[in-house]
């Protein structure tokens, strides 16, 4: 709780497809801009000084984006490789495509949903300043879509949000316990979807930016208990330790590791 009223830390994602870190680096020492990377992700900066950076030129010019440091972690979990064909089922606002794009250094393909014109339009321009050119978009309800299989798909679900209070506290006012109980059919089909659009031996990714079970490990544990051809994989082999749970599941916490809270966790399809 102590956590979640402080002043929210500042982070940017180097967009390593227009610049690489070292010339990064040294636009932020020209302006004074004193930084630190980030403590789990070096892809990542953690700003010690909040200004109104999206003013800045090379914002404009795609250099960066304003990112937590926790929405790279499924990213990282996804484990892509360049040429993949990779789903993102619930895409907007758009980071981890980009930084998926990223990774790939713009070499395969990205199918990003949303089900809002409106959210896929703002996608479309923040990918666009950021030189990203793999991402399609499809206006769709996710639950709707049908393709051939992928080699990734990440789900990363509509949630309660309430590891995000630092920098949403208006949550606290509009959150109550049914809220979870509302979303939490809907965060187990959007898994169930994901199972079918994926090939065997692909990666299925599942996110949120909460710290609610429900909405967390339960959801994976009841999916495992539905699909007998899917099999939890180890977080712990893709990211820093420090931020795997008992349950080899990503799940970051604001007081303890000064990011978002937020889970993830990797299945893998074996037939």
């Amino acid at each position: 709780m102590a956590a979640n009223n402080e002043r929210p830390v500042l982070t940017l994602r180097i967009n390593q497809l227009k610049i690489d870190k070292q010339e990064f680096e040294s636009l932020l020492q020209s302006v004074n801009l004193k930084y630190s990377p980030g403590l789990y992700n070096n892809d990542f900066y953690r700003l010690q000084i909040l200004t109104n950076i999206q003013n800045w030129q090379y914002f404009a010019e795609g250099f960066f984006t304003i990112q937590d440091e926790s929405t790279g972690n499924p990213c990282l979990l996804l484990d892509v490789k360049q040429g993949m064909r990779v789903l993102d089922m619930c895409a907007a606002p758009g980071g981890k495509s980009a930084y998926l794009a990223d990774i790939m250094c713009n070499v395969g393909e990205i199918i990003a949903t949303d089900k809002f014109e409106s959210r896929i339009r703002v996608m479309e321009g923040n990918l666009e300043r950021l030189g990203v050119a793999i991402v399609k978009f499809v206006h769709i309800d996710a639950l709707e879509y049908e393709a051939e299989p992928f080699d990734r798909v990440l789900v990363d679900a509509p949630c309660s949000g309430l590891g995000t209070l630092s920098k949403k506290p208006d949550i606290k006012w509009k959150r109550d316990l049914l809220d979870i109980k509302r979303l939490t059919p809907l965060q187990s089909d959007l898994l169930d979807k994901a199972a079918e659009l994926v090939k065997p031996g692909g990666v299925v990714v599942y996110s949120t930016c909460t710290i609610e079970p429900e909405e967390n490990f339960e959801i994976v544990s009841n999916f495992l208990e539905r699909h007998s051809n899917f099999r939890l994989d180890d977080a712990s082999g893709f990211v820093d330790k420090n931020i795997v749970d008992e349950n080899g599941c990503i799940q970051s916490l604001p007081h303890r590791d000064k990011m978002d809270g937020a889970f993830s966790a990797r299945l893998i399809r074996i037939e």
